[in-house]
């Protein structure tokens, strides 16, 4: 009995924590998580703010839980997604998975895409490693048996191009979707064509 009792308090805990990072990104969808603070917060997560401190020091590092643990999550799926693609199948499965993750979860991208520029240095640089983590998946899953290496910079420029359709995506309007989707792709593939790789041989970049 005292060990159920304490895997249920556990479990109340976890679904309480998950429920604040829930919250703050509703809240912050609508107001920017800046300016938001611990009571709203715990109130929209129904708890009271003294009870906000058993899960989160402080609304920095509940946004860095978001980032960690959410953004983070999202990020590693698209990454996983495109590895997984075969027959050149690689960036419409990057770019479905941006669009998927966009329409599933919109708050959360949202505020990906606020933090990445935003004034929380943290924050910046928490995703900033995130983000790097993408690129790296993408330039290990374009090398795939090829003597030559994808170029970090050029890998770091495709997620980047990634992101910015994010940004189009989350304010387009559905029937835009499709549209949006070729052009991402399309983007994508010029980019990648005209970039060049890493001859293993000479260590010198070579261009298609």
């Amino acid at each position: 009995m005292v060990f159920r009792a304490s895997l249920e308090k556990k479990e109340e805990k976890e679904r309480v924590r998950a429920e604040l990072m829930r919250a703050a990104l509703r809240l912050g969808a609508a107001h920017g998580f800046a300016g938001l603070g611990l009571r709203e917060v715990a109130r929209e997560g129904g708890i009271a703010p003294t009870s906000f401190y058993r899960h989160f020091a402080d609304m920095e590092e509940l946004g860095m839980a978001i980032i960690r643990e959410l953004a983070g999550r999202t990020l590693r799926g698209w990454g996983e997604r495109a590895a997984a693609a075969v027959n050149g199948a690689m960036l419409p499965a990057l770019v479905d998975a941006m669009l998927g993750a966009v329409a599933r979860d919109p708050e959360l991208l949202r505020f990906m895409v606020a933090e990445r520029t935003g004034a929380a240095s943290g924050f910046r640089a928490l995703l900033r490693a995130e983000l790097s983590l993408l690129s790296g998946s993408l330039q290990a899953a374009l090398a795939g048996d090829e003597p030559g290496r994808l170029q970090p910079w050029a890998a770091d420029a495709a997620v980047a191009l990634l992101f910015d359709g994010c940004v189009r995506a989350l304010d387009a309007p559905a029937t835009s979707l499709p549209s949006l989707r070729a052009a991402l792709i399309a983007a994508l593939e010029r980019l990648l064509a005209r970039a060049p790789v890493l001859d293993t041989q000479t260590e010198r970049e070579v261009y298609p």
